[in-house]
């Protein structure tokens, strides 16, 4: 069984249900077949796209949807965050955003996952799942399979 680094990129098409690959990254990421991490500032990310997506019209409710992501996050829920340790991540991410041209937030969720998953995943299979090209390409480089 692998263990699934999943991106902002991909939760948010995962929970927005207008977005391309909804239901797919639906299944892989909130079907709980897998475990799945991702980065605690995967909520700061979500949070801000469900607030943009009421602003557009695109949520009726954002409440709503805030908890599902919020419950989905929580110690029982499909996805587990992963704490942010700055003294190991943040140069690990400086790194990626002058070797692979990352933006900052991607860079962040690449370097989480490469320094943290390893030991998370007790010799499994990592997986990074995102929807952003350069982010995978980085990923690739990196020597992460990548969905």
């Amino acid at each position: 069984m692998s263990l699934l680094y999943a991106d902002s990129s991909a939760l948010l098409r995962a929970y927005f249900a207008d977005e391309d690959e909804h239901i797919e990254l639906r299944s892989l990421l909130l079907g709980e077949r897998e475990p799945v991490v991702t980065s605690e500032i995967t909520r700061l990310e979500l949070a801000s796209a469900v607030r943009s997506a009421y602003s557009a019209g695109r949520v009726a409710r954002s409440s709503d949807l805030l908890g599902r992501i919020e419950g989905d996050l929580a110690e029982d829920g499909a996805i587990s965050p992963i704490d942010l340790r700055a003294d190991a991540i943040i140069p690990t991410a400086y790194r990626f955003v002058l070797e692979h041209r990352l933006r900052p937030l991607d860079a962040i969720h690449l370097a989480v996952c490469v320094e943290d998953c390893p030991a998370l995943a007790g010799g499994e299979e990592v997986v990074f799942i995102t929807r952003d090209t350069d982010q995978a390409r980085a990923a690739r480089a990196l020597g992460l399979e990548v969905r």
